[in-house]
């Protein structure tokens, strides 16, 4: 009987995507998917390392199965992603519970690896392909019908101070563009509607023959059936006009940039090694607002970073005050070893990190808030992609600017655009009511 497999991901998109793919290569070398976790014969687990929080929740839920591998004492247990390369043999070490660890760059190995330890029942260390290219293979498998991830590129060169990618994702490397578009076309060709195209920083993607990420959305943008494009993350330091310009003329681009500043002060974003300031953010920001007056705009905030004084912090409030981000991710700093910034000291007290990010949070509510209600009395298009039968408001969807909505309506709308009348808003999400299918 085939051996069935459940996949639990923490952290990023990226993370998402590669438990999708592993998944895929699975399904494609006998294997079957668990319904649910106590009805797995194989067990992985993918997470990020970037943060300490999703790192400390995952391994929370593994130790929390110990109890099941002692009811099954053939059940398999894996980690793959960001934090296996990163702790390597280390983690067979603190979760004995675990039979395998795997790298990014080996997850293509994880049928095989399988087979040896069902067969064998050993353990297995796989983290040395980190900064080889992943062979291009194309899984039908996908967690949705009508959206997809689709990855450009893996690894980073950029080594921010504070930032472990490039240790556990390895250096920067691009798919080929044909690669991608061939992947694109099946997509379309199978009904899909929106991609997001992922990348570290998707605005240094280089392809052979001096394709750049522009020239890529350009060309992806030619391609029949797909009806949404968008992209993540873009690093400022390379962000441009020209891709502001193209986001404005090419009609299935969607108007939504997330463009991290991680902090208001020049001197802290050095200290980062960003490779920007504070002013070349704000022209940045400027600049995309003028292009794309109804676009949005989202970002990511570190508080407390080494050294981060009072004076640090409130130019980031006031940056935030004067951009007016959609929305935002925002963290506390925690030292993410081998990051560069493990050697500055940790001198931000704990309670100030947690007085800084509650101001943070309170100003971006406020201003989430004002931005979502200047979208009521609009109509705008909708992908529904999520229903819920408790829920009051039955559906979820997005619009092309990336603004959650909820609606009443039927699970059938779900893959389906439809347009919606913005009647009340909330912080979080837009609240309306359906006008019409648009197809």
């Amino acid at each position: 009987m085939p051996k069935k497999v459940f996949i639990k991901n923490f952290g990023c998109q990226m993370n998402v995507r590669d438990s999708e793919f592993v998944m895929g290569v699975l399904l494609e070398n006998d294997f079957k998917k668990a319904v649910s976790i106590n009805d797995a014969d194989v067990i992985l687990f993918n997470s990020c390392s970037v943060r300490e929080h999703a790192e400390d929740r995952l391994f929370s839920n593994i130790a929390d199965l110990g109890r099941l591998k002692k009811k099954n004492p053939d059940l398999v247990i894996g980690l793959m992603g960001c934090t296996a390369q990163n702790h390597k043999e280390g983690v067979l070490k603190k979760v004995p519970a675990i039979d395998f660890v795997c790298g990014p760059g080996n997850e293509t190995d994880i049928p095989e690896i399988l087979k040896d330890i069902l067969e064998n029942r050993c353990s297995i260390i796989a983290t040395d392909k980190v900064n080889k290219k992943r062979p291009e293979l194309f899984p039908k498998y996908r967690n949705a019908g009508f959206k997809a991830l689709v990855s450009i590129g893996e690894g980073c060169d950029n080594f921010c101070s504070y930032c472990i990618v490039p240790y556990v994702r390895g250096r920067e490397r691009s798919r080929d563009a044909k690669d991608i578009i061939r992947e694109v076309k099946d997509l379309a060709g199978r009904g899909f509607k929106e991609i997001t195209l992922l990348g570290q920083n998707v605005n240094s993607y280089k392809a052979r023959k001096g394709k750049d990420f522009v020239r890529l959305l350009q060309e992806i943008n030619g391609l029949k059936g797909i009806e949404r494009i968008r992209f993540m993350t873009s690093h400022p330091k390379d962000a441009s006009v020209e891709l502001f310009k193209v986001m404005r003329d090419l009609d299935k681009v969607c108007e939504h940039l997330h463009l991290p500043i991680q902090s208001g002060s020049t001197r802290v974003l050095r200290l980062m090694n960003r490779g920007y300031s504070h002013d070349k953010y704000l022209k940045l920001a400027d600049c995309y607002k003028k292009l794309l007056p109804e676009g949005t705009i989202t970002t990511d905030i570190i508080v407390g970073f080494p050294s981060e004084k009072e004076k640090d912090f409130k130019k980031t409030y006031r940056l935030m005050k004067e951009v007016e981000f959609d929305s935002a991710f925002m963290f506390k700093y925690s030292p993410r070893p081998p990051a560069k910034s493990i050697k500055l000291k940790d001198d931000v007290p704990g309670e100030v990190k947690q007085g800084r990010l509650e101001a943070l949070l309170g100003l971006q509510c406020k201003i989430s808030q004002k931005r979502n209600e200047a979208m009521e009395g609009k109509m705008l298009e909708v992908l529904v992609d999520g229903y819920d039968e408790k829920s009051p408001y039955k559906f979820t969807g997005r619009t092309r600017t990336n603004k959650i909505v909820v609606s009443r309506g039927d699970e059938g709308l779900i893959g389906k655009f439809v347009r919606v009348n913005i009647v009340s808003s909330t912080p979080h999400a837009l609240i309306g009511e359906i006008v019409d299918d648009k197809k």
